[in-house]
């Protein structure tokens, strides 16, 4: 499992949104609004409005996944926010396209509420992925832990049967996991 798995780690993780948001700026793309995608895009997305200067953020939820490298089907909006989007400049942002079937239910449901133009960014993107993002970072095969989802992949990880030991050689901290377990976040202690 640990060549599959890229474990992000928070330096990494700001230094591709600001070469993200470089991306952007260097285009002459200005958006009237950010519309992050939940969960992964949320974060991605508040640093966007940072370093972009995008005050307006919506967001909306599309899950394509059930569990680590387990997709669904197809992928379901379970909730919008989306304000008047008509005639207005709406950049799209999530941290990774996998499959491209998230992204691409977002663009529809954006340009559907008339936003004028639409554009993408994410951080990374899978070489299999059927919708390529306006803006990424760089492509990426493996599936990425990103650090903010570090308690929650760890702990599936440890009740798919992986000890912690198996979890710091796949690049998990072991500083962080043990304050997890400590806090009591996580179920295991090490």
């Amino acid at each position: 499992m640990s060549a599959e798995l890229l474990v992000l780690g928070w330096s990494k993780f700001l230094e591709d949104s600001a070469f993200l948001a470089g991306q952007i700026r260097k285009s002459g793309y200005r958006p009237d609004l950010l519309v992050a995608i939940a969960r992964g895009g949320w974060i991605v997305g508040r640093l966007l409005s940072d370093l972009l200067n995008i005050q307006e953020v919506s967001s909306l939820m599309i899950k394509s996944y059930k569990g680590i490298g387990v997709r669904s089907a197809e992928s379901s909006v379970w909730y919008q926010d989306l304000p008047d989007l008509r005639g207005r400049r709406v950049l799209i942002v999530d941290d990774i396209a996998d499959t491209g079937l998230t992204l691409k239910t977002a663009v529809e449901l954006v340009r559907g509420a008339g936003a004028e133009d639409v554009r993408t960014a994410t951080l990374y993107m899978k070489s299999r992925s059927s919708f390529k993002p306006d803006y990424f970072v760089r492509v990426i095969d493996r599936w990425v832990v990103f650090p903010y989802e570090y308690c929650e992949v760890a702990s599936e990880l440890l009740s798919n049967g992986y000890r912690l030991d198996e979890l710091i050689e796949m690049g998990f901290e072991k500083k962080l996991l043990n304050l997890l377990c400590k806090v009591g976040v996580m179920g295991v202690g090490y």
